[in-house]
C-alpha cells in the first residue's frame, strides 16, 4: 500500500512509531542526562506533530518500561544506568531494528549499564566511522548489526581490541568465529510453508525485496519446505505498486494460491493488488509476510513470520556479558527461530 492508499489510522500509527523511535534513540545517547523528557508541548513543536502523535509515542515508551509519567511533574526515563558503557551500532532506527535496541536496552539497564547508540544508514564508510567512535569513548564491549554488503569485511572486526558480538549477522557464515545472536530466517520461511500447505495450498509463489542477509535464508527455507522451487519467484531491489500488479499477473497466470513475500511492505503491495483486481484475500490467494513490523496495519492484516526481535538483543547482551565476565570461555553463537503470527491473509485453499 502506498502512503496515499494508506488508511489515517495507519500513518497516525507510523508518525508515532517513528516519534517513539526518535525518542529511544535521543535516550540512549543520553540526550537528556537529567532524566527528564521535554514537555508533550515541546516534542510536538520540536517534531512537527500533533500532541495526540506524541502522547501515543510516548504511551509506546511506557509500555515498554523506559519513560515514566509523574502526575503534574511530567515525563521521566526510567533507567540512564550506572555501569558500564556498551557500545551499539545498528544499520537503522526506524524499521526492524527498534525493537533489537528494545530489548538490548532492557537487559543493560536490568543490569546497570549504559548503551551508548550509532545509527550507520547501510553506509559501510558510517558503520567503521562509528566503530571507531565507540572503541575511541571507550566503552567495555560492542553489539553491532553490519551491513554485509561485503561479509569479508567482518575479517576487520575481529581487531577492535573490545570484545563484540554481532546481532542477526553470522548464521549465512557458516565458518565465523565472531559471537552472534540471530534469527533462524530460514526455519521462519519454513514455518510459513508448513502453515499454507496445512491450510491445502500446494501451488505456492514467492516475492522478495533483494538484500544480502535475510533473502538468501528465507529462499533456502523455502526449498526445503516446498522439495524444489516455489511456482512463481520474483525478486526486487525495491518493490512498487506497479510491479505488484505485474507479479500477480504471473501468479494467477500460474495458478498460484498462495504466496510467502518478504517483507511485510511487499507482501502490503500484493494483498492491495489483488484486492484491487477483485480478488479476495484470503480466498483466491492467501499471502504471508515477513518481519511483523507492519503486518497488522495491511488492509487485510497479514499472517506473517514474527523474528523474536526483542530476545535476539537481550540474549546478545547475555552472550556479551558472558565474554566480559569470563574472556576465555568458549564463544557462543544463538540462533533463534522466529513464531507464525496467524491473522486474516491465509485461510484454507478453495
Amino acid at each position: 500500500m502506498s502512503a496515499a492508499e494508506e488508511t489515517p489510522a495507519a500513518i497516525r500509527g507510523h508518525k508515532a512509531r517513528r516519534l517513539a523511535e526518535e525518542l529511544r534513540r535521543g535516550i540512549a545517547e543520553l540526550r537528556w542526562p537529567a532524566g527528564k523528557l521535554p514537555t508533550e508541548a515541546e516534542l510536538a513543536r520540536e517534531q512537527g506533530v500533533s500532541l495526540n502523535t506524541v502522547r501515543r509515542a510516548v504511551d509506546l515508551l511506557v509500555q515498554d518500561g523506559l519513560v515514566y509519567r509523574r502526575q503534574g511533574s511530567g515525563m521521566y526515563i526510567a533507567s540512564i544506568g550506572t555501569g558500564p558503557l556498551i557500545g551499539v551500532a545498528v544499520p537503522s532506527m526506524t524499521y526492524y531494528y527498534p525493537r533489537i535496541i528494545m530489548g538490548i536496552e532492557r537487559e543493560l539497564s536490568r543490569h546497570g549499564a549504559k548503551m551508548l547508540l550509532r545509527s550507520t544508514e547501510w553506509d559501510p564508510r558510517l558503520e567503521a566511522e562509528a566503530i571507531d567512535s565507540l572503541v575511541d569513548t571507550g566503552v567495555a564491549g560492542l553489539i553491532v548489526v553490519p551491513g554485509l554488503d561485503d561479509p569479508a569485511s567482518l575479517d576487520a572486526l575481529e581487531d577492535v581490541g573490545v570484545p563484540l558480538v554481532l546481532v542477526e549477522r553470522g548464521l549465512e557464515l557458516p565458518a565465523t568465529q565472531h559471537e552472534f545472536v540471530g534469527s533462524n530466517h530460514a526455519a521462519g520461511a519454513r514455518a510459513a510453508v508448513k502453515h499454507l500447505q496445512a491450510l491445502g495450498h500446494t501451488r505456492i509463489g514467492h516475492l522478495e525485496r533483494t538484500s544480502p542477509h535475510t533473502a538468501p535464508q528465507i529462499r533456502a527455507g523455502l526449498r526445503l519446505a516446498l522439495g524444489g522451487e516455489p511456482v512463481v519467484f520474483e525478486s526486487l531491489a525495491r518493490w512498487t505498486a506497479a510491479d505488484a500488479v505485474a507479479a500477480l499477473d504471473r501468479l494467477v497466470a500460474a495458478d498460484v494460491t498462495a504466496v510467502v513475500c518478504f517483507a511485510d511492505r511487499e507482501a502490503t503491495l500484493l494483498v492491495s493488488a489483488a484486492r484491487q483486481r477483485g480478488l479476495d484475500v484470503p480466498g483466491d490467494l492467501s499471502v504471508v509476510g515477513y518481519d511483523d513490523e507492519v503486518a497488522d496495519l495491511s488492509e487485510v492484516p497479514l499472517t506473517a513470520v514474527s523474528p523474536a526481535k526483542t530476545d535476539v538483543g537481550r540474549r546478545a547482551v547475555e552472550v556479551l556479558r558472558a565474554r566480559l565476565a569470563d574472556p576465555d570461555s568458549p564463544r557462543q553463537q544463538l540462533s533463534l527461530i522466529p513464531d507464525l503470527v496467524i491473522r486474516q491473509s491465509t485461510g484454507p485453499r478453495k
